[in-house]
């Protein structure tokens, strides 16, 4: 999820736990806990491309960090913050393991992946609920917090504020997992009805919204990707893309190959255009223009090869530059239904 999320999760966790005895600095102590396990991009600098990839979500967002860093915090925090001495070194580590969890958990609900079990297994948790940006989970709780800041400590109302935030974004949070589960039907019967013969499939909302959703089904040679948003009237229209597999060599035993379809989940899809070679994550879906047809794909990793092996030269996020205000336009109102 992205950092606000985080940070306004992490800051309504930390009132609730200890605004009654620390009033706004407990606020502040929670923002600061959800947002320590997105301190992994830190090492970006002292990485490759490929390794900040596997490290993001890796290790600092575990249960075990959350359990283990809490603990340690909490103790180092007690010892020597005197002036928050009403607070107990359980309190303190009770509130960093939430503030750590929480931010854990809310990034399984999206589609990216989350390594909840690392060191002991690098599965990635991934649910595909809500988008990584989703204004209407975290506008619950910035509201919330902003009235709270300004409600003295001791009062009652100042925590009834807090816990209302919390419960609003968690239940859009199940909202949403009703919702995948709905849509997830409805692409299963459109490819049915399309004779559309698929192996499997995933589903997720696009950013910033969880009104248009993105389908990817795989077939035996071929993936095969539409978007369905609640206001369309006419069928799902699906794009066949071809798997092209067989552009890169040793794509079992390479290094860079096999943690790139680790991260993928093996959604993806090779291209070579202009002498570029392109490893597309289809997970996070693809552009389509005004008529509906795929134009470029929301996340790749450029590569090159060299004496039999790849190397990841640069992560490609986002529309093709200098198109970024067609692309924009025709998202938004694809979202309601325009094109359809």
């Amino acid at each position: 999820m992205d950092s606000l999320s985080q940070l306004v999760l992490g800051a309504a966790v930390g009132e609730a736990v200890l605004g009654r005895k620390l009033g706004n600095r407990a606020i502040l102590w929670g923002a600061i806990g959800g947002t320590i396990p997105d301190l992994d991009v830190l090492s970006g600098p002292f990485m490759s491309e490929l390794g900040e990839l596997i490290f993001h979500r890796g290790i600092s967002h575990s249960l075990l960090f959350s359990v283990l860093f809490a603990l340690l915090l909490g103790w180092l925090i007690h010892r020597f913050n005197k002036t928050t001495s009403l607070v107990t070194r359980m309190e303190w580590q009770t509130m960093l393991f939430l503030a750590f969890f929480t931010h854990v958990i809310l990034d399984c609900f999206t589609v990216y992946g989350t390594q909840v079990f690392a060191p002991f297994s690098d599965y990635r948790v991934s649910w595909g609920t809500v988008a990584v940006v989703d204004p209407l989970y975290t506008i619950p709780l910035l509201l919330s917090l902003t009235i709270t800041l300004f409600i003295i400590r001791t009062k009652r109302t100042r925590r009834v504020v807090n816990y209302l935030g919390l419960a609003l974004s968690t239940l859009y949070l199940l909202f949403t997992v009703y919702n995948k589960s709905r849509v997830h039907t409805v692409f299963e019967n459109e490819l049915k009805a399309q004779n559309i013969e698929v192996t499997r499939m995933m589903t997720s909302p696009t950013i910033f919204n969880n009104i248009l959703w993105s389908c990817t089904a795989e077939a035996s040679n071929a993936y095969y990707v539409g978007l369905y948003s609640f206001y369309d009237t006419v069928p799902v229209k699906f794009t066949r893309i071809e798997k092209q597999h067989t552009l890169l060599n040793n794509i079992d035993s390479d290094y860079t190959i096999t943690k790139l379809r680790w991260f993928s989940d093996n959604f993806f899809t090779i291209n070579n255009a202009d002498g570029k070679l392109l490893f597309n994550d289809l997970r996070f879906g693809a552009y389509f223009d005004k008529e509906g047809n795929k134009t470029d794909y929301i996340f790749s990793f450029h590569l090159e090869e060299e004496d039999g092996a790849y190397e990841m030269i640069e992560t490609i996020i986002g529309p093709p530059k200098g198109q970024e205000k067609e692309y924009i336009d025709t998202f938004f109102a694809r979202i309601w239904g325009v094109n359809s």
